[in-house]
């Protein structure tokens, strides 16, 4: 993990290539409530299944590459039976579906759920409510929540970094977004430390951290740093969620000389958050692909809330208003803002081939 040092400036949207000015303002505080605690209670069911695993936990077969576990299920249940009680007209646009569910976990594994979900929603639970929540799209108020159950399955299932990550989107704009992080440091400097954090901002209003296991919360802003020497990076765990050889490229084409980290999930992006790294950058190894906005869209509210910026490789806004991914935009840049200009000129220039 990059070091805790360097200044942090002050919260608010940073200006530059590709600042979106239709960031909306603050919402209403029981949204923001409601997602801390479904993003609490996700953790804790995600945790649980770790702890009844002496091993890896079993993952289960999904369409595509990525492994899909007990532990996403349930706090995707989890974390819609808070929306669709307490929300039931918002849309929602969520990782996992319910029919794949009910195909592939068998009675054991969905028995696992169902307990895991009633600890977690507090009462004794069916199959048919899990299903019900699991597979909750909401309806068509302008506010839509944005959630990955578990953002970095396969860290999950190494028992490193991963991140439970709620976004709320007003008119397809992040506005605020919640992302538990129940193996990340409390205290960066000391990672031996307590483990577990919650990062969550709203986009007008700041950016905050504290432990998932409670207490006061502590404002946080991106770093200030603006000089390349001094620029740390963020990079992707799985080779294929990007291209690393193209990310050293583009530090060796900048001259950043501060640490290069390879991180899980979403967390990359409360790192960033918390003045912790400058740069979170991601490019995809296929040119046609397109991320999905689940994996983004907590992280974007988060950066933006602490001050910094997010747009895609080219400096353009993130798109959320085009269905499940940002058809719209190439790879994903987040930074502190001061960076981000320098970061975007050496991608151009080491992608159009002048090194």
């Amino acid at each position: 993990m990059p070091g805790a040092g360097g200044d942090r400036a002050s919260c608010g949207t940073a200006g530059g290539p590709g600042t979106d000015r239709r960031l909306p303002g603050v919402i209403d505080p029981t949204i923001l409530d409601a997602a801390k605690s479904a993003a609490r209670a996700a953790s804790r069911a995600c945790l649980g299944v770790l702890a009844e695993a002496p091993e890896t936990p079993d993952a289960m077969a999904k369409l595509g590459k990525e492994p899909v576990t007990v532990a996403d299920y349930a706090a995707q249940a989890v974390i819609l039976e808070v929306v669709s009680t307490a929300f039931p007209d918002h849309g929602v646009v969520a990782e996992e579906g319910a029919e794949h569910f009910a195909t592939h976990a068998g009675d054991e594994a969905a028995a696992q759920v169902v307990r895991l979900v009633g600890e977690a929603v507090g009462r004794d639970v069916t199959l048919d409510e899990v299903l019900e929540w699991i597979g909750h799209t909401g309806g068509s108020d302008r506010i839509t929540w944005a959630i990955d159950p578990i953002d970095g399955t396969k860290g999950f299932l190494r028992r490193d970094q991963f991140a439970v990550a709620i976004g709320v989107l007003v008119d397809g704009v992040p506005a605020a977004g919640v992302l538990g992080c129940p193996h990340f440091p409390v205290d960066p400097s000391d990672p031996a430390g307590e483990r577990g954090v919650l990062f969550w901002g709203v986009v007008g209003d700041g950016a905050y951290a504290e432990a998932l296991s409670g207490g006061p919360a502590r404002a946080i802003a991106v770093s200030t740093v603006a000089e390349a020497a001094g620029v740390r990076v963020l990079g992707s765990v799985e080779s294929a969620h990007g291209d690393p050889a193209l990310v050293t490229a583009v530090i060796e084409h900048a001259g950043l000389g501060g640490d290069m980290v390879r991180i899980d999930s979403q967390v990359k992006y409360g790192a960033v958050a918390d003045g912790l790294a400058e740069v979170y950058l991601r490019p995809r190894n296929r040119p046609d692909y397109r991320e999905r906005i689940w994996d983004h869209a907590a992280g974007t509210a988060v950066v933006s809330a602490a001050g910094g910026m997010v747009t895609d490789l080219d400096g353009r806004p993130l798109d959320f208003t085009l269905g499940a991914r940002l058809e719209h935009n190439r790879g994903v840049l987040a930074s502190n803002g001061r960076a981000h200009g320098l970061v975007l000129e050496a991608l151009a220039e080491v992608e159009s081939g002048e090194r």
